[in-house]
C-alpha cells in the first residue's frame, strides 16, 4: 500500500463532534499500518498532524502535493464544494468527502442548487453523510451517498474519569461545540433547557459541558442563567472531554432544533447513561426520542427516565461499528 491518506479537518483543541471524529479515528489507522497524515484546520501539531492555522494557503499547497494520496474532506464551509469540485479537476486521486451536519438542506433554493451541481462534477468523489436525512436528499438529487455516522469509540472508556463534586439534586448533562446567542436558539435550544430546569430547579442540576470557551459568548450565558434563575443548579465546564464526565449524570439530553446524528448520544449510552433527544433526525437505536421543540414531552420523557431502571432504558442500545466501515472503505480506496 504506497499511497498516504490525507485527511483535512479540526483536530483538537477544540473538542468537537468532528474533531473528536479525527482523533479517535487515527488509533485504527495505525493498527491497520494505513500511512496518514492529517492536516489540522485549527492550531495543534503533534506527530502526523500539521497546523493549517485555518490559512488558505494549505488549500492550495495540497493541490500540488507531490505523493500520491487518498484525500478526505471533512465538509464545514460552502466554499469548500468549490474546493473539491477544482480539486478533482486539478488532481487524479479518489476524494472522500463527509458532510457532518443537515446545513445543505436549509440552503436558499439557489446556493442549494449550486452545492448540489458542484457535487455532482467533481470526479472521483466517495460521499460520505451522517445524516440519514441529508443521504435520502441526496440521492433524491441523483448524487450518490453513504451512510455512515461519524461515532467512532473512545479507545479506553475508562481513562481520566474526572468527579464532579458539590452539587445538589440529581445531576444531568447538556452539551454543545460552542454557545453563542444564534447557536443557543437556533440549533441547540438551550431556552427549552434552561426552562425545564427553572420549573426542576428543587430536584435537579445541571452539567453544561461546551467544548470551546473561545467563540463562546459567556457574557450572554450567565445573562441567560440569571434571567431563567438557574445559575445556582448549572455547573460549567469548557473544553473538557465528554467521554471523562458523563458517568456522573443520570441521563444526558440533546434537544437540538437541527442536528445530523448525536455522537454524544451514542457516547453517553455506551457508558451506560441514558440519553434523551429530540426526533429531528435519525438517533442512535436505544435513544428516549422527544417530540421538537415541546416542553411537556421533552419533561415526560425526562420523568420516564428518572423512574425507570437504567438497564430497562439501555435495553434496545446497539454496539456500533460505523468505524470499521469507515477502515474497510479507506482500505479498499488505497489499494485501488
Amino acid at each position: 500500500m504506497n499511497k498516504k491518506l490525507v485527511l483535512f479537518g479540526p483536530y483538537p483543541p477544540p473538542l468537537g463532534g468532528i474533531s473528536v471524529h479525527v482523533k479517535r479515528i487515527t488509533p485504527f489507522l495505525e493498527k491497520e499500518n494505513i500511512d496518514y497524515v492529517i492536516y489540522n484546520h485549527g492550531y495543534h501539531t503533534q506527530e502526523n498532524v500539521i497546523a493549517t492555522k485555518k490559512k488558505l494557503f494549505w488549500y492550495v499547497k495540497l493541490l500540488f502535493l507531490k505523493s500520491a494520496c487518498v484525500f478526505h474532506f471533512h465538509q464545514f464551509f460552502f466554499f469548500h464544494y468549490f474546493y473539491y469540485f477544482l480539486f478533482s479537476k486539478i488532481r487524479k486521486e479518489e476524494i472522500i468527502v463527509t458532510i457532518h451536519s443537515e446545513r445543505l438542506l436549509d440552503y436558499k433554493s439557489k446556493k442549494k442548487a449550486l452545492a448540489l451541481y458542484l457535487l455532482s462534477k467533481t470526479k472521483k468523489l466517495t460521499l460520505i453523510s451522517v445524516s440519514k436525512n441529508l443521504n435520502v436528499f441526496l440521492a433524491e438529487n441523483n448524487i450518490n451517498s453513504i451512510f455512515l455516522p461519524a461515532y467512532v469509540p473512545p479507545s479506553n472508556f475508562s481513562e481520566h474519569r474526572r468527579e464532579v463534586e458539590g452539587l445538589n439534586g440529581d445531576l444531568f448533562l447538556f452539551s454543545v461545540w460552542k454557545f453563542t446567542p444564534k447557536l443557543a436558539k437556533d440549533v441547540y435550544n438551550a431556552p427549552l433547557v434552561f426552562e425545564f430546569l427553572k420549573r426542576n430547579k428543587e430536584k435537579l442540576t445541571m452539567l453544561f459541558m461546551i467544548g470551546t470557551k473561545e467563540g463562546s459568548d459567556v457574557k450572554y450565558l450567565e445573562k441567560m442563567l440569571i434571567s431563567y434563575g438557574v445559575k445556582d443548579n448549572v455547573k460549567l465546564v469548557f473544553d473538557q472531554n465528554l467521554v471523562e464526565y458523563v458517568h456522573n449524570c443520570r441521563f444526558l439530553v440533546r434537544p437540538n432544533l437541527k442536528d445530523g446524528y448525536g455522537v454524544s448520544i451514542q457516547e453517553a449510552m455506551d457508558l451506560g447513561v441514558p440519553a434523551i433527544a429530540s426526533n429531528v433526525c435519525e438517533r442512535p437505536k436505544g435513544t428516549i426520542l422527544f417530540e421538537n421543540n415541546d416542553l411537556d414531552d421533552f419533561s415526560k420523557k425526562i420523568e420516564y427516565v428518572l423512574n425507570t431502571p437504567k438497564q430497562d432504558l439501555l435495553i434496545e442500545k446497539e454496539e456500533l461499528m460505523y468505524h470499521q466501515k469507515l477502515i474497510d472503505l479507506y482500505l479498499r480506496i488505497l489499494k485501488k
